[in-house]
């Protein structure tokens, strides 16, 4: 959630031969869409941390370890984060490459969920408002959706010595690497990541790391303050997974965590009236699991050799990242959202976008589909950009907020959208 200082992490390849195949695999495949899932093998050297803790022997131990470290003097990160830990080992990862149907897209998405669901975050209910991919492929791009590792159907390693935030963004940053490499045949001449959550802090590491392996980024559900890490910590009321729901869980380690109800998710994803509650009830029924290890390393530095395009788009009653309010101020005067520019020191294209009457979960409400389509534009723009070959470092100084009621982009009108949208006023925005 915040930015804690870790070492850099070292390099990592990815091996070109797929272990599985399957086109247009996966019950989520848009019918306008060519989809295939493969199972990479992925080569991590990466440096993680010495962590001082043992898997929980209970539920009340879990229990107690988390109400210690969400207290107001809590020291248990310095007490448990102990020196570096280099790994090397190859890890599956599952991947899902979609790409339109119709038309043959120079431009691929990758999205890296966060801790809560597994991919599916990105293609939730079917197609339809609430689909993030189906909204990309529409748009006539190209995505990569993936499991984390520990997540889903990719591989499940040691919750507390494997499974932490380094190897984590050096799997990100070889995947944006692997859609470079014409995977499956297709040649992009564009990578831009997305991310949610947990997602959109190794993306930052992914730009910390490596600069500008990305051509332009996306950070939903994000922002840079700490403030608010140990309430929502609290507030996920974490379950040894195996022992919530033996049914999917029960051959994880007990360092494999999740949240404990429905209760749980509302409260840290939701916006209560501006949710489908069957939407609810589908997170709730394929959540997904956290380890220890990557909770105790959470985190990334800014990014000061990243100067290609940011948005951040975060609900305005973002819990997780905002307290409920992204609009307090930060020392400079800008809301929680235009801060998070601190963690892109060298970026002049830098805008937000902060839906309206929407917690942390995006993707999970009722104008999801308003929120897609601002994307959808920002991205349009970068497009003409690139096209014409222009200058996207157009100077963060002309920096203005205003509130669009209507808003027309290419052929698609949307209509009573209330945002609050801060963009750079020169150039092409």
């Amino acid at each position: 959630m915040a930015f804690p200082t870790y070492s850099r992490l070292i390099s990592l390849s990815i091996l070109a031969a797929a272990v599985i195949a399957a086109p247009n695999g996966g019950s989520s495949s848009p019918p306008s869409s060519k989809c295939t899932e493969t199972l990479l093998p992925v080569h991590v050297s990466a440096v993680n941390k010495i962590l001082k803790i043992d898997s929980p022997r209970s539920q009340q131990e879990l229990t107690d370890f988390v109400t210690r470290w969400s207290s107001a003097t809590s020291n248990v990160t310095a007490e448990v984060v102990q020196g570096d830990a280099p790994i090397n080992a190859t890890y599956n990862i599952w991947t899902q490459l979609c790409v339109p149907a119709t038309q043959e897209s120079k431009t691929v998405e990758l999205a890296v969920h966060g801790i809560g669901p597994d991919h599916s975050y990105w293609t939730l209910g079917g197609p339809g408002s609430n689909n993030y991919v189906d909204a990309v492929l529409k748009a006539g791009r190209a995505i990569l959706v993936y499991d984390r590792l520990g997540v889903g159907k990719s591989d499940k390693p040691d919750g507390i010595t494997k499974v932490q935030t380094a190897a984590e963004i050096e799997i990100a940053a070889q995947l944006a690497k692997y859609l470079r490499g014409n995977p499956q045949g297709h040649q992009f001449n564009r990578v831009i990541g997305i991310g949610h959550s947990y997602g959109s802090v190794q993306l930052v590491g992914v730009a910390g790391i490596y600069g500008n392996l990305l051509d332009a980024t996306i950070l939903t559900g994000f922002s840079t303050s700490d403030r608010f890490a140990l309430p929502a910590l609290a507030t996920f009321g974490w379950a040894i997974a195996s022992l919530n729901n033996p049914k999917r869980f029960g051959a994880l380690q007990s360092s494999y965590i999740t949240s404990h109800d429905i209760s749980n998710i509302q409260q840290n994803f939701f916006r209560f009236g501006n949710y489908d509650p069957a939407i609810l009830k589908e997170v709730e029924a394929t959540k997904w699991t956290a380890t220890l290890g990557e909770l105790l390393t959470q985190g990334a530095p800014p990014a000061p050799n990243y100067t290609n395009p940011v948005l951040v788009v975060t609900g305005d009653k973002d819990y997780i990242f905002c307290g409920g309010n992204c609009y307090q101020t930060t020392a400079d005067g800008s809301n929680l959202i235009e801060g998070s520019k601190s963690a892109f020191p060298n970026v002049s294209n830098f805008s937000t976008i902060i839906p309206a009457e929407v917690g942390h979960g995006v993707n999970y409400h009722l104008n999801a589909a308003d929120t897609y389509a601002r994307i959808n534009d920002w991205v349009a723009h970068l497009g003409m950009a690139w096209y014409f070959g222009l200058d996207m470092n157009l100077g963060y100084s002309n920096h203005r907020s205003y509130i669009v009621d209507s808003y027309t982009a290419n052929t698609a009108s949307i209509n009573d959208c209330k945002y609050i949208i801060s963009t750079s006023t020169q150039g092409i925005f």
